[in-house]
């Protein structure tokens, strides 16, 4: 087995290339992760549990709209935990196709693309420092992709967080696999 930096694996076969990008981790932000979890769970139901106590129908209405958004952002954090602790993206090339997955704990759907399909393999640039950049940089969030390809018009991105040197030595050996295109 042969490595990249060091998140990404590369096994060879006579017919295959498999790469396992793991994600990247933090233990102290792991840890402040977990703590904000703990903590905006224990905001909403404190929250949750004040709507049984109100009569007031806009203050029950303006609870549930809360709860709406306390849902969504509480599955968004769960996720970008559960991705840092065991999260890794598995790519194969093999039969003219190329497969990706985003595994998390075993669990996860397999894409694939056939390679003849594939266009403008390339390095995504990067943007300019701005606040959306900021944001995709996040430990918290699961995004910042480094590479992407033309797939049927759509664009199929990969290489969560990768750093620059890594992202183009697996653009070089994806390339090397699949040809140029």
């Amino acid at each position: 087995m042969d490595y990249i930096g060091k998140r990404i694996s590369i096994q060879r076969k006579e017919d295959e290339l498999s790469i396992v990008i793991l994600s990247f981790q933090n233990k102290v932000k792991n840890i402040f992760l977990f703590i904000w979890i703990l903590l905006w769970s224990l905001s909403g139901m404190i929250v949750l549990t004040q709507y049984f106590l109100l009569i007031d129908a806009d203050t029950k209405t303006a609870i549930i709209v809360w709860m709406g958004f306390w849902i969504y952002f509480e599955y968004k954090i769960v996720k970008a935990y559960r991705w840092r602790r065991s999260g890794k993206e598995i790519i194969k090339i093999r039969e003219g196709k190329l497969f990706y997955k985003r595994d998390v704990s075993g669990k996860g759907k397999i894409k694939n693309y056939v390679i003849d399909f594939i266009k403008d393999l390339r390095l995504i640039e990067p943007q300019s420092n701005s606040f959306f950049k900021n944001l995709t940089d996040s430990y918290w969030v699961i995004a910042n992709e480094k590479l992407v390809f033309d797939y049927y018009g759509t664009e199929i991105k990969f290489g969560i967080q990768l750093d620059e040197a890594d992202a183009k030595a697996l653009l070089k050996l994806i390339k090397n696999k699949i040809g140029s295109r």
